[in-house]
């Protein structure tokens, strides 16, 4: 019989031990310089973003306080990599933009060889799956411990139909794509996510962790 609080504590000490490879950007081999998580966070967040985030909405999508945050947000400015405009829609308020410099570092950090993806890039579709689904369900907890706010995952959307779809492969559907789709192609951090209300997030939570329909 497997000994679950065992196996618990094993794969806490498999993440923590990941998490500290994470911080520590001990593998990076293309001399780029290492960066503190949330100012890398800061930069993935941000690519592609062209009307720029509040701070505030950035603190709440990485679970971090507004304090800890300026503290990075004045490094990257230093570092001539982001950028604060006014809010059209409040002008007490700021939007935080990547600079052309940020830019590049932010492509820099989506090369698959890069840090965490180094590691995920020997991962086939199944295991890569496997892994998204557990990451789903472990931000969901952690959304729940009130640990992180703001991240926008399948799990947490309003279009999100797990095991909707009938077909073995595509489990899932995605009404606002109106798409099948299995746990190979579940998204952490979605552009087009809705936060689904509680009751419905409580039900799709429910129905994800059924096991796999035969």
């Amino acid at each position: 019989m497997i000994d679950t609080p065992f196996q618990r504590r094993q794969a806490t000490r498999g993440l923590e031990q990941l998490t500290h490879l994470v911080r520590a950007q001990s593998w990076r081999q293309d001399g780029t310089p290492s960066l503190p998580p949330t100012q890398a966070a800061v930069l993935r967040m941000l690519q592609g973003v062209q009307d720029g985030l509040r701070a505030r909405h950035i603190a709440e999508r990485l679970g971090v306080s507004p304090a800890s945050l300026s503290d990075s947000l004045k490094a990257m400015e230093g570092k001539q990599w982001i950028r604060r405009t006014p809010d059209p829609d409040d002008a007490r308020a700021a939007r935080v933009k990547l600079t052309s410099a940020g830019s590049r570092m932010a492509t820099q950090l989506q090369r698959p060889d890069q840090g965490m993806g180094s590691l995920i890039e020997s991962l086939d579709e199944t295991d890569l799956g496997a892994l998204l689904r557990v990451t789903q369900l472990l931000v969901n907890e952690a959304q729940e411990q009130g640990l992180a706010t703001g991240l926008r995952t399948c799990l947490g959307c309003e279009f999100f139909r797990p095991f909707a779809s009938g077909e073995r492969t595509a489990p899932h559907v995605c009404a606002f794509l109106d798409k099948a789709f299995g746990d190979s192609e579940l998204r952490v951090d979605c552009a087009e996510q809705q936060p689904a209300d509680d009751e419905h997030q409580l039900g799709s939570v429910a129905r994800f962790r059924q096991p796999t329909p035969p």
